[in-house]
């Protein structure tokens, strides 16, 4: 319950002594507050429940600053999505100083209502580790870490080696991703490095695992060799009914949860409740009643998938049409088609989302228009 924690700034209570500190695993994101836990994993594994949704930053009409008012209504936007976390994606065209004050910002509003992660992005070390513990001081609660692009590891043991550099110099919890866009190919023939992934789940601080990939092969060995150490997640909601039956698989990772859903029709975050009561059959009843959404968000995917990049403008326009901000990204992103947007908007409407009325305001944002 994170009533009664302290506030942004307010100097938290003292650890009891003989466990560490942990930001927030053990709360609901515990602003500028201790939580104490002597196992990361165990709490990790009991408080990662739910949908994390992305927070992309929001700028100013002509891209030149930040749209702090944005960043705030996302997170309110996120709150009443009923998300259990949103993640601040770093490395949408932002500045150092900018990554940093995206989360003070993030963290500063939610205000313990909900997690509030990071995903520094595939930075060079030194700003990654810099990012996360930023995140740590001012009260997020997780690091989603990625590999900088140059990063081509020839053995097991450099990626373990590199890895372990972050976890040990990381005071929050680390969640790793599986996928083959990362080419580690020459580690294993899915692309996903397992022995390297298996040796880093004995590590304290690596606490989740978020398979971003649809090989069946690959998600049951993930959970086979690593699901009684950290927590797993998946983004494909397709997946959960069989690995929430079969490993207890509750939690997503961070990904557009505003394509299939709304704050008042609410999808995805009650498929996953359902899934978690042990209601199969109504889990599943209402994962077809919003297949429409999720074909036609796939569909969309499927067109940029292959480029491994995040598609920030199509993330900002699923969320500004069920009340987000909007607006467009820095420069490089890909380009906004209208076939995308009316696709994303139909598939919406087919499970009753209330979508805004006119595309063109996405552009201009929607806290700016407000103000």
């Amino acid at each position: 319950d994170p009533r009664g924690l302290p506030r942004h700034g307010e100097a938290p209570a003292r650890p009891r002594e003989g466990l560490t500190r942990d930001a927030s695993l053990l709360g609901h994101g515990c602003v500028g507050a201790d939580a104490v836990t002597d196992d990361r994993k165990a709490a990790a594994r009991e408080r990662f429940r739910g949908l994390e949704n992305w927070l992309a930053p929001s700028f100013g009409p002509d891209l030149r600053a930040l749209c702090e008012e944005g960043v705030r209504l996302d997170v309110r936007q996120g709150i009443r999505h009923g998300v259990f976390s949103t993640c601040c994606a770093l490395d949408a065209g932002l500045t150092p100083a900018e990554r940093r004050r995206v989360v003070d910002v993030a963290v500063r509003e939610a205000n313990g209502r909900i997690r509030v992660s990071i995903a520094p992005g595939a930075v060079p070390f030194d700003e990654v580790v810099a990012l996360v513990r930023h995140a740590a001081d001012v009260g997020a609660s997780h690091a989603h870490i990625a590999y900088p692009q140059s990063f081509q590891p020839r053995t097991n043991d450099e990626l373990v080696d590199y890895v372990r550099r972050v976890a040990d110099a990381s005071p929050l919890p680390i969640c790793l991703t599986a996928n083959d866009r990362t080419s580690f190919h020459a580690l294993h023939p899915s692309g996903v490095p397992l022995d390297a992934l298996e040796r880093l789940a004995d590590h304290p601080a690596i606490v989740a695992l978020q398979l971003g990939s649809l090989d069946a092969g690959l998600v049951l060995e993930c959970c086979e060799r690593l699901g009684d150490r950290i927590a797993i997640g998946t983004p494909h909601l397709s997946l959960l009914p069989i690995l929430s039956a079969e490993f207890g698989v509750r939690w997503s990772g961070p990904w557009p949860v505003e394509a299939v859903q709304s704050p008042e029709r609410p999808h995805a975050v009650e498929f996953l409740r359902r899934l978690e009561a042990g209601d199969a059959a109504a889990a599943l009843a209402k994962y077809w009643e919003m297949a429409p959404a999720l074909g036609a968000a796939a569909r969309v995917a499927m067109s940029f998938a292959h480029t491994g990049a995040q598609h920030w403008p199509l993330v900002k326009y699923q969320q500004w049409l069920s009340g987000g901000h909007g607006g467009m990204t820095r420069q490089p992103v890909m380009r906004m088609f209208q076939r995308d947007m009316q696709a994303v908007r139909a598939g919406l409407a087919a499970v009753g989302v209330a979508c805004a009325d006119d595309d063109a305001a996405f552009y201009a944002g929607r806290a700016r228009a407000a103000a």
